[in-house]
């Protein structure tokens, strides 16, 4: 048996000899990353709403932060960032300066477009990951953390989730240039059956709109839960969507829910 075992030993090691593992080398034109895309964030006063943006080594990140409304309006400030390999940057605007009243929810796009800096010798990989995230402004804790995405299919998809009377579920779209969005927007219960009157959309590229479902339309009393699905049926253009569980009265998110993203080689990705 040890004859035997040393036998097949010695055999490996003469195949490998003649058919050598080929080596695993770095290719020099690496696809980017720049997972850097959002779907609308919905913040009210006393809120802060972040980007934080990171050059993942071992390549720079070249990037330029913003944030706009639902109108495709600039808001806030904006910040042009040159950063080296694991280098970190980031992003605020206020929920003070945006929502007029405690409850005044106020839907924002964060925008993190890759630049291309082209030096004398070469352009340089650009490897931008960004996060967003929601920062309460008295405690400084995080209560929604968002990964940026490289895009996402043209018809979202959207699990279920949970809503009480308590709270209200919100599906946000978004037209990402240069494509419009045009379709409808719903819910369904978990029998699979539409609930309310659903929303046409017809959104020229940049504008955003948001259609809410109060939980008691679904729920009866207090502690009561059921579980709703966001359905967007895009007909055309491309439809980028989020959707969110915020607290009545207070308009503070509790639930984020982004679908997933694409593959970033998938060619029909939209992205901003």
């Amino acid at each position: 048996m040890l004859k035997q075992r040393w036998m097949m030993v010695i055999g490996f090691c003469v195949f490998r000899a003649i058919f050598p593992v080929p080596a695993v080398t770095q290719t020099a034109n690496p696809v980017a990353i720049n997972a850097t895309n959002f779907a609308m964030i919905g913040i009210t006063r006393g809120q802060t709403l972040q980007i934080n943006v990171v050059a993942f080594p071992p390549d720079p990140c070249f990037a330029q932060l913003g944030f706009q409304d639902s109108n495709s309006n600039p808001i806030g400030a904006t910040s042009a960032v040159a950063l080296q390999a694991g280098q970190s940057a980031s992003l605020s605007i206020n929920g003070n300066t945006l929502a007029g009243s405690v409850g005044q929810r106020v839907e924002v796009l964060p925008t993190v477009v890759p630049t291309a800096v082209v030096s004398s010798t070469a352009t340089p990989p650009n490897q931008c990951v960004a996060s967003a995230e929601i920062i309460d402004d008295v405690l400084g804790v995080t209560s929604v953390l968002i990964p940026g995405s490289t895009g996402w299919p043209p018809t979202p998809i959207f699990g279920t989730l949970g809503v009480t009377e308590l709270e209200t579920v919100r599906l946000n779209v978004v037209a990402f240039p240069p494509d419009p969005c045009i379709g409808q927007l719903s819910f369904v219960n978990s029998e699979g059956i539409q609930v309310g009157n659903p929303m046409p959309v017809q959104l020229v590229p940049g504008r955003a709109v948001s259609f809410d479902l109060p939980g008691s339309t679904v729920v009866t009393k207090l502690g009561q839960r059921e579980e709703v699905r966001p359905v967007v049926t895009s007909s055309s253009g491309a439809c980028v969507a989020s959707a969110e569980v915020y607290a009545n009265g207070l308009g503070i998110t509790v639930v984020y829910f982004s679908p997933n993203p694409c593959n970033q080689l998938n060619s029909s990705c939209a992205v901003f």
